[in-house]
């Protein structure tokens, strides 16, 4: 009996150490638990700012390679004089192939255009020139504002049909010829007037031909009524 009653009974001391050693133990648990927890936002952190060092870095070296260009606000035709409001500044990145266009810090205003320059295109060095296109002239239409493609405007390039004036052409000339004719290939709009279009009237266009090719497109006048074709 005093053997049994022994056996079931707590020693206060023993007890106690073992609380004290469980408390310990998972006291250090927790301590490296956070230590752990503190080394990782700190990583996290310092990789954060080496990240941004850099990518300051690389964004001050793109930027310093940067220059000023010229380049077109609208379409530019050949022959046609560029006028301050028909270009401007823009600063891009060309590494490679900035002797190929115009510094922004050279004056261009007052040029002429070599060849077509696009709306937003950057302005090359080689298509403009000091003096004026002499084998170009200036020749006038006028035609429906239907026959003319929406996106037409000054400096855009363009190709000329004809189609044969059902009231001046006889059965024989419809018989022998085909009714449409490609009168002008690859011209430049110099201008266009828009006024008596909006009244019901036709629009007004000034075309840059070839002085080749001027003689015979205004022969065609006569016998011909005139579509505008442009290509994308």
């Amino acid at each position: 009996m005093c053997a049994d009653y022994s056996s079931t009974m707590k020693n206060p001391f023993t007890d106690t150490n073992h609380e004290k050693s469980q408390a310990i133990s998972g006291s250090r648990r927790v301590k490296k638990q956070w230590r752990w927890s503190f080394d990782f936002r700190l990583f996290v952190g310092v990789t954060l700012i080496v990240a941004s060092l850099i990518s300051a870095y690389v964004i001050s070296k793109s930027t310093s390679k940067m220059i000023t260009v010229w380049s077109a606000t609208t379409d530019l035709a050949p022959g046609e004089m560029i006028e301050e409001s028909d270009v401007t500044i823009t600063r891009v990145s060309l590494v490679n192939k900035a002797e190929f266009y115009l510094d922004g810090a050279s004056p261009i205003v007052g040029s002429y255009v070599l060849r077509p320059i696009r709306a937003s295109e950057l302005v090359p060095a080689f298509a403009l020139s000091e003096m004026p296109i002499s084998d170009l002239h200036k020749v006038p239409i006028s035609l429906p504002s239907l026959r003319i493609p929406h996106s037409v405007s000054n400096g855009s390039i363009v190709d000329v049909y004809g189609v044969l004036r059902s009231s001046t052409a006889s059965l024989s000339q419809v018989q022998n010829q085909n009714p449409t004719k490609k009168l002008l290939t690859g011209v430049s709009v110099d201008a266009m007037n828009m006024d008596a279009s909006k009244l019901g009237g036709e629009t007004g266009l000034t075309l840059l031909v070839p002085t080749g090719e001027v003689y015979s497109f205004i022969s065609s006048f006569a016998d011909y009524e005139f579509i505008l074709v442009k290509s994308e």
